[in-house]
């Protein structure tokens, strides 16, 4: 027995212990000025790091939000894209081009064939569509000399309810009388 202490004391920690009377040494000086710094650096390791994660979560955050604004916008231009498919199809398929109002005013019975009303798409999106004309332009590289021009207008916006994103797409078309 007194063979294991004596080699437990002699290799192993002759460093701590008194090998003369088996207590426990007091440690070096060295040893004693830093009582506590070890709490400080990893306190101050986890403030760095709790930095990082929420700096981390904030760009994550963002670029969530920025995908789905950019998402609803294609959305939202590929609804206004389609309300202009409509416009455009009640100009061209229309075959009456004038008409007299009551009070003897010349119209144009196509821009009044566009539909002026609301179209939901989806269940978020939605398309405004306008027409305007410009009766006989005069259009010197054309036969007639005259051209009636419609600017058709759609209008899109699409709306979630956290996000809303609205996307125009304006064509001008120019029809010979």
């Amino acid at each position: 027995m007194t063979n294991s202490f004596q080699y437990y004391t002699r290799y192993i920690s002759p460093m701590f212990l008194n090998t003369s009377r088996a207590k426990w040494r007091k440690p070096p000086p060295s040893f004693e000025k830093q009582n506590g710094s070890t709490i400080i650096v990893a306190v101050i390791i986890s403030l760095v790091l709790l930095g990082l994660g929420i700096g981390l979560s904030n760009q994550i955050s963002s670029n969530v939000r920025q995908q789905s604004i950019e998402y609803l916008g294609a959305q939202a231009y590929l609804a206004a894209q389609s309300g202009m498919e409509l416009a455009l199809q009640s100009v061209v398929q229309s075959t009456e081009t004038r008409m007299q109002d009551g009070s003897g005013n010349t119209l144009n019975k196509k821009c009044s064939a566009v539909p002026q009303v609301q179209v939901n798409l989806f269940t978020y999106c939605r398309f405004n569509l306008s027409c305007a004309i410009e009766n006989d332009v005069v259009e010197p590289e054309v036969p007639a000399g005259v051209v009636d021009i419609y600017q058709l207008e759609s209008t899109a916006a699409c709306d979630t309810g956290q996000l809303t994103t609205s996307r125009s797409v304006v064509v001008e078309v120019r029809q010979e009388n």
